[in-house]
């Protein structure tokens, strides 16, 4: 009878489950590794000098999509890592090695959408590891406990700081309209030259195997302070890349380079200099005057991404409801003036 359909469903105590208490939550979207901890355990790989004033310290870390969220992530060049040693003070460290490939996340991107494989069932299953190398250059005076720091040293890895090089929107990604490329690097970026150097073709990165000419300027206090130095060949073969070391200045670097030939409406520039200012500007005054209006810098990061909400209607259900945004439209002509088309003529309106 109708009477006895149109009762309220109530659960064992009585409850009312159409109108229960955060009912909601029954249709929130779940984002991946959001209920993970911000800090995992790291392991100690390896310490090495690479000039009288840097070290390049390598550690094991998280990488899986199941374990640390997007928001966290090692995204782009540019980034910094949080460490701590020892549970002591958080360092945020330059990171010399590139972001994490899209590739060693199959499996762990396959299983949070759900999908199985043909002989699966439908079962619960721990979060997928997987790990990688992550190399850091610190100074002793910046990240002594990084910089001193062994295999008996406990290491956590924490969220990534920054947002990155501002690659996405920059024109130098436009690689057939921007063949060249001249990159100015000091201090510190020298490690964030290697991250984007050795970034793969699923992260953000210069494309180099389809630039005509690039260029990097590199300068240090001595010979002695020239960092990576082995891995030199190792970019150059990368494609049409040439490094240049200089003790003294950008400009000379730039000017004793006889071999390069450039047309500063197809040429962009990428500074790296890791905070350096003087370095920075001194890379910029070298821009202007070889007309070079194409400029990417560390010291200028991409916009901060916006990430979705799990739940679209939380908004509404705190009273706090959202604007909807506001639509400039042009302002009508007035009868009888006139109006440019698309073609540039003038018509009367």
């Amino acid at each position: 009878m109708l009477g006895q359909s149109s009762h309220r469903c109530l659960g064992h105590r009585g409850q009312d489950l159409i109108q229960g208490k955060d009912r909601y939550k029954w249709y929130e979207a779940k984002f991946c590794a959001e209920d993970q901890p911000e800090w995992n355990i790291g392991r100690f790989v390896s310490s090495r000098q690479v000039s009288p004033e840097y070290r390049a310290v390598t550690v094991e870390c998280e990488a899986s999509r199941e374990r640390i969220p997007l928001r966290a992530a090692y995204k782009a060049a540019g980034q910094r890592a949080s460490l701590r040693i020892n549970n002591g003070v958080e360092r945020n460290c330059t990171v010399a090695s590139p972001p994490f490939p899209e590739s060693i996340n199959y499996e762990p991107l396959f299983k949070v959408r759900g999908d199985l494989f043909a002989h699966e069932i439908k079962t619960v299953r721990e979060p997928i590891s997987v790990k990688a190398e992550l190399t850091v250059m610190v100074t002793r005076k910046e990240a002594p406990e990084v910089y001193g720091m062994g295999p008996d040293d406990v290491v956590e890895v924490g969220p990534f700081v920054g947002t990155g090089l501002d690659l996405r929107s920059s024109p130098l990604m436009a690689m057939y309209s921007c063949p060249t490329v001249v990159m100015f690097v000091a201090g510190k970026g020298i490690a964030t030259c290697m991250s984007l150097l050795e970034s793969t073709s699923d992260v953000p990165n210069l494309s180099l195997e389809f630039r005509r000419d690039v260029r990097v300027y590199y300068k240090a206090p001595n010979a002695s302070s020239i960092a990576f130095k082995d891995r030199f060949d190792d970019w150059e073969q990368g494609g049409p890349l040439k490094i240049l070391t200089t003790t003294t200045s950008f400009q000379d670097a730039f000017d004793d380079d006889d071999s390069l030939t450039y047309d500063p409406e197809s040429t962009g520039a990428v500074i790296l200099t890791g905070g350096d200012e003087e370095a920075e500007r001194e890379a910029l005054e070298v821009c202007k005057d070889a007309e070079i209006s194409k400029i990417l810098t560390d010291s200028a990061e991409q916009a901060a991404p916006v990430f979705l909400s799990s739940n679209p209607f939380q908004d509404w259900m705190s009273g706090k409801a959202r604007r909807p945004p506001q639509r400039n439209f042009p302002a009508e002509p007035e009868s009888g003036s006139e109006q440019q088309t698309s073609s540039g003529t003038p018509v009367a309106v």
